[in-house]
């Protein structure tokens, strides 16, 4: 799938965020869970990303959607993944020491079930931009977040950011210009 193009509408900066802090996205497992939901979410729920990164405890986008509303789309994406991961975290094989995780997200959700915890921070950080100066220091802090982590020494060298142009997204993310489609 080539690179595509946003229409000149806003673009929302979104923070999606652990409850806890717990460093959950450590493996490779779990990393491509996260992707192949992005994936998924472009092509069945009308998802644009322009750019993103996976960190340990947190998912940094920049996206908008072609159809539907962006809300009902990320909280498809975090009931999926919710679920997904708890799986992985309950057959106990994804994740070091995994004893720990399960009752601090079990505390950050209000949940007792399993089945119904929510991984994720229910106060997302948002942010809608709509000038192109916007658009470019959110883009810069993206592909700096994984290097001011010190995951790695240059934005490149991350995986499962937009700064590496072989990411798992490649294809699917949208160009980040005002030319229309």
């Amino acid at each position: 799938m080539s690179r595509r193009y946003r229409k000149q509408k806003e673009i929302t900066y979104l923070d999606l965020r652990v409850g806890g802090g717990v460093p959950l996205f450590v493996n490779r497992k779990m990393l491509n869970k996260m992707s192949d939901a992005l994936k998924w979410c472009c092509e069945k729920r009308g998802l644009r990303v322009y750019e993103y990164v996976i960190l340990p405890d947190r998912i940094l986008l920049m996206v908008n959607v072609a159809w539907g509303t962006l809300p009902e789309t990320i909280n498809g994406f975090k009931t999926f993944t919710s679920k997904a991961i708890m799986l992985m975290l309950r057959k106990g094989q994804e994740y070091p020491d995994q004893s720990w995780v399960i009752p601090v997200l079990q505390e950050c959700s209000g949940k007792n079930d399993p089945d119904r915890i929510n991984i994720w921070d229910e106060n997302d950080r948002d942010r809608t931009l709509y000038e192109q100066g916007q658009v470019d220091e959110h883009a810069l802090f993206i592909h700096d977040a994984p290097v001011k982590s010190g995951l790695v020494e240059k934005p490149i060298h991350y995986f499962y950011s937009s700064a590496n142009p072989r990411n798992p997204l490649d294809g699917w993310q949208v160009a980040v210009t005002d030319r229309g489609i």
